[in-house]
């Protein structure tokens, strides 16, 4: 049986809480949405370790912090809220010395202020290993959050954001080139896009999700989840910048790096069709113009599939792309 990040979540769900009284979302999606004096609050958490979601010789200190704040927001903005607060678990690991931290928390700091939250407190412990766990409280505003089991057949499929840029720079990485500055940027202090997903739930989207895991896997996660598949058109994937020229110094595909690659922190959506043109570019200009496209539909399909189609015609199942902790790479 595999202990893969998922199916061992899949195992554990009998001592999890399911949707209920006072519970608007349980496990299963990008957040939780609990009553808090009847009004419906976003819960995101997230860790991220050293070796695993940063290396130390890549990533100054206040990257790290950017970051640990940057993912929990996404998740929030996959619910369609807006992130109001967070504390910080911070597992300190030695050689972290005050310096080190206190650029942690500037980096921290940094992403609250661009995104309007409020660190309110936490906990600091100290451990053989480095690792940040941050979590995010969101506000709806008394909206339903927009969850990923929501679409259906024949909806068009919206991405907010650039794909592809840390699998990038990460590849150049590993085999000692040196990726460009826009790449780099995307790995070190990723985006997130709150204001997005509010544009998106206004413009009517009946699912949405975060792409932390890459194109495929977090498409596949939506589709399983609404008891659909989907039809990706490779050409219209905004694609992050300089992207395609590293993938060319690399000798790697780029579709694989776009739709596996993971850590890009776009949103996907999925739209009724006649609002699709629509809900791309209000989520765009709710980022301030951030690159957004319709990439594809939800199709009526049993396998729940994925399926990306490339310019020459060729199809790819992409379903099973992507990262996934304690899954062979």
């Amino acid at each position: 049986m595999s202990d893969a990040e998922f199916a061992l979540l899949a195992a554990l769900a009998p001592n999890l809480a399911a949707d209920g009284a006072g519970i608007d979302r349980g496990w299963g999606d990008d957040a939780a949405v609990v009553r808090v004096a009847g009004a419906p609050v976003v819960v995101a958490v997230d860790a991220i370790v050293e070796g695993v979601h940063w290396r130390g010789d890549v990533s100054a200190p206040g990257d790290v912090g950017w970051k640990a704040l940057a993912v929990n927001v996404s998740d929030c903005a996959a619910m369609a809220a807006d992130p109001v607060a967070a504390v910080v678990a911070l597992q300190r690991a030695p050689g972290w010395d005050r310096a080190y931290v206190t650029a942690l928390y500037e980096g921290l700091h940094a992403a609250a202020q661009h995104w309007g939250v409020a660190l309110v407190g936490g906990d600091i412990v100290s451990a053989p290993t480095g690792a940040l766990t941050v979590t995010v409280l969101g506000d709806l505003d008394g909206r339903a959050a927009v969850r990923r089991d929501g679409a259906s057949p024949g909806e068009a499929l919206v991405c907010v954001g650039a794909l592809g840029g840390p699998a990038a720079a990460l590849a150049a990485l590993e085999v000692g080139e040196h990726p460009s500055s826009a790449l780099l940027a995307s790995h070190r202090r990723p985006p997130a896009h709150p204001a997005a997903g509010r544009a998106l739930a206004r413009a009517g989207a009946t699912a949405l999700i975060d792409c932390s895991d890459g194109l495929g896997a977090d498409l596949g996660h939506l589709c399983r989840g609404s008891g659909v598949g989907a039809q990706v058109d490779a050409a219209a994937l905004p694609l992050a910048e300089g992207l395609t020229e590293a993938a060319a110094m690399l000798d790697r595909d780029p579709w694989e790096l776009a739709a596996g690659g993971g850590e890009d922190f776009a949103l996907l959506a999925a739209v009724p069709a006649e609002a699709a043109e629509a809900a791309a570019a209000a989520a765009s200009a709710a980022e301030g113009g951030i690159p957004a496209a319709v990439i594809g539909q939800t199709v009526a399909d049993d396998a729940r599939a994925v399926r990306l189609v490339l310019p020459d015609g060729a199809v790819r199942d992409i379903s099973a792309s992507g990262f996934e902790h304690g899954r062979p790479r």
